[in-house]
């Protein structure tokens, strides 16, 4: 990997283990991306994002049952240049309400293909969120 290209951190927050474990291969296949933590409930999401100092976080939208969406209000009031890019299994129009509680943000269906997560983090890192969708 060259200087040019820096490697972006990234949180998985996915609560099914071998999605998580899909995606960490995903995302670590690739020379630019690094996954520096996984959650699977909205207890461990802040510290996560702290500890491995995030860039992005993929987050899924239900965390061991509960909404994540409450638990990135509190992470946006710290660390409001996280990027986030929503990767979920609900129609997008199902859950654009709940969008705008996230900030700007990248949606990803988990019946898109890969290239289409792999670019929404990248767009999400570059501060270009939204440019996707």
């Amino acid at each position: 990997m060259s200087e040019s290209q820096p490697t972006i951190r990234v949180v998985i927050a996915e609560d099914n283990r071998d999605l998580s474990t899909a995606l960490c291969a995903l995302l670590e296949q690739e020379p630019d991306l690094q996954v520096v933590a996984t959650v699977d409930r909205c207890e461990g999401l802040l510290e996560a994002l702290r500890d491995g100092a995030a860039q992005v976080v993929v987050l899924d939208l239900n965390l061991g049952g509960q909404s994540s969406v409450a638990q990135m209000r509190a992470v946006r009031r710290e660390l409001p240049d996280l990027a986030v890019v929503v990767y979920s299994g609900y129609d997008f129009n199902d859950i654009a309400s709940a969008l705008p509680a996230l900030g700007e943000c990248e949606y990803v269906s988990k019946s898109g293909d890969a290239a289409e997560l792999l670019a929404a983090v990248r767009r999400a890192a570059n501060g270009t969120a939204g440019a996707g969708n």
